[in-house]
């Protein structure tokens, strides 16, 4: 059963690099087994977090990908793009970010988003101190990665962003919400919103053992706190292919190409 592994995983806590007899069933479960190549994953320690990482190798690697999911995913989740990348003949490192899949932290939520950035930072450090590795984030994913490149803890050779976090749909909705529930409601039951029009993805996703069912109100506080530290200070040397689809009802579309075309002088969408 995928639930056993899982808290067989999360209880041994094995470092990276070591094996546990619990990732066939989790492979299996999340269709990332290949026939060729090498699959590392364990734990490393980062800013006071415990991050699952995982390192698939082809046998032939002509790059290496840096791979970053977004809110309320897990690497699991990217199952197809890590296929994908993999059988094209890349090299990709995929981690869960802090309170998701098989990293420690409270579910679904962060103190401050810096949490995300310096945990970031510290995976990028023990796989890519001195190279520049491609990179493919989605979402929250996407965000963590352009402030890694605007603080210069990270550099990229090329970057792709899907539908990048630049502010959520409904935000400002969302923030009154926030001011009124947040002195008596600390978790709102999740609605699985149509993000795609893979219908045996959606139903995956519902059944996904990873994938949690309640949304902590902290981490929309730590989110506003974030946005409002945002600058608006254009940058003429980060470039990136930002992809976003037209229909998108997790991010705010309209505002992230505004910013994006303000902000960011060369990026191509």
């Amino acid at each position: 059963m995928i639930e056993t592994a899982i808290d067989k995983i999360r209880s041994e806590c094995l470092s990276f690099g070591e094996k546990s007899l619990h990732m066939e069933t989790y492979r299996q479960y999340y269709d990332l087994s290949f026939q060729e190549g090498l699959h590392d994953y364990g734990y490393i320690t980062t800013s006071g977090f415990d991050l699952f990482v995982q390192q698939f190798r082809p046998p032939v690697c002509k790059e290496r990908v840096f791979l970053l999911h977004g809110y309320l995913d897990h690497a699991g989740s990217l199952n197809k793009t890590i296929r994908m990348l993999v059988e094209n003949h890349y090299e990709v490192i995929v981690y869960d970010l802090p309170g998701h899949g098989l990293s420690s932290g409270e579910r679904l939520t962060i103190n401050s988003f810096e949490e995300y950035f310096h945990t970031a930072k510290g995976i990028f450090d023990f796989f890519f101190k001195d190279v520049s590795p491609l990179l493919v984030a989605h979402s929250t994913g996407g965000a963590i990665a352009l402030t890694l490149v605007k603080n210069k803890d990270a550099s990229f050779s090329k970057m792709v962003l899907v539908a990048p976090l630049f502010r959520p749909h409904l935000w400002r909705l969302s923030k009154i919400g926030l001011f009124i529930t947040r002195p008596f409601l600390k978790d709102l039951r999740r609605v699985f919103s149509r993000n795609s029009g893979d219908e045996a993805y959606l139903a995956f996703t519902k059944q996904d053992p990873l994938q949690e069912k309640m949304l902590p109100v902290s981490w929309l506080k730590a989110l506003g706190n974030w946005l409002q530290l945002e600058n608006n200070q254009p940058y003429e040397d980060i470039r990136f292919l930002m992809i976003q689809g037209s229909g998108d009802r997790t991010v705010n579309v309209g505002y992230g190409e505004k910013r994006v075309k303000s902000i960011y002088l060369i990026a191509k969408s």
